[in-house]
């Protein structure tokens, strides 16, 4: 009998019908214009809010990486529920969106299983809706993509390095059909101008491969991510592998959808290529 997680915040995040979310975030990805150089694309950081808020900003992502024929996608996504643990492998046979089913690539799952501290946590998974926001997304841009769905407890500098490693060696011998994405969001409700600034700071970190200093920031509190284990991992993933071009494709925030510019959330897509 197959394991399969069914969507928790369809009808919620994003649009529970399936010919309305389709066409939404085709919408979403005929509004973006980006330049034809990431065939090579490492990996994606893309928000994880409601649509409304933030799926125009996400389809930057998605459209970068539409470029890249992969055929596999690890998604690291943060734990907004659960902690006291490290990594949870989402062991399922599948996830399902209204767009249908998206199956776990079983035998990638096994192999990072063996490493210490990773392990199936199914409460870490059911109702996360981190990772399952990015998965209509995959689905319109390449139908038959399977994934590999990892949850981060506990978040911090020496567990990236650790899942750096690990994923470094599982998948170095097929990142030409890989890419990873990392879900996150930025700053949490400081009005728009601290927002912005912030914001850019982290996206500048980013982009030039500040991880020493994107630590210092995180911990002297001049920037906020609640997936910075996940950035992180693919700044340090991408210094491993070499992968030197980064750019940011799109920052916008909250207070720009709603008006409420008092406290903003930070919405930011970033690809990582050579």
């Amino acid at each position: 009998m197959s394991i399969i997680r069914k969507s928790v915040v369809a009808g919620a995040f994003y649009p529970g019908n399936s010919d309305i979310l389709k066409m939404e975030i085709e919408n979403y990805l005929s509004k973006v214009k980006v330049k034809d150089t990431y065939e090579k694309a490492l990996g994606i950081v893309s928000p994880h809010a409601g649509y409304v808020y933030s799926g125009q900003c996400a389809a930057y992502g998605y459209k970068a990486i539409e470029q890249k024929n992969f055929d596999l996608a690890v998604i690291i996504a943060p734990s907004h529920n659960i902690a006291g643990y490290r990594f949870s492998v989402g062991n399922f046979d599948a996830y399902q969106t209204p767009l249908g089913i998206v199956p776990v690539e079983k035998e990638y799952v096994r192999k990072i299983l063996d490493y210490p501290d990773f392990e199936f946590l199914p409460a870490a998974h059911s109702s996360e809706h981190s990772l399952e926001v990015q998965l209509p997304f995959l689905q319109v841009i390449k139908p038959n993509v399977e994934i590999v769905p990892i949850i981060l407890g506990n978040q911090n500098s020496k567990n990236s390095v650790i899942l750096s490693e690990v994923l470094s060696q599982i998948f170095k011998n097929r990142l030409d059909k890989t890419v990873f994405i990392i879900s996150s969001d930025l700053s949490h409700y400081y009005d728009s101008d601290t927002a912005i600034e912030k914001d850019n700071l982290l996206a500048e970190n980013f982009q030039k491969g500040l991880i020493d200093k994107m630590e210092q920031d995180m911990h002297y509190k001049k920037i906020e991510a609640c997936g910075i284990g996940g950035i992180l991992f693919l700044m340090h993933l991408a210094e491993k592998l070499k992968y030197k071009k980064i750019e940011t494709l799109k920052y916008t925030h909250s207070g720009y959808i709603n008006n409420d510019f008092s406290q903003v959330v930070g919405y930011l897509s970033s690809i990582i290529y050579k």
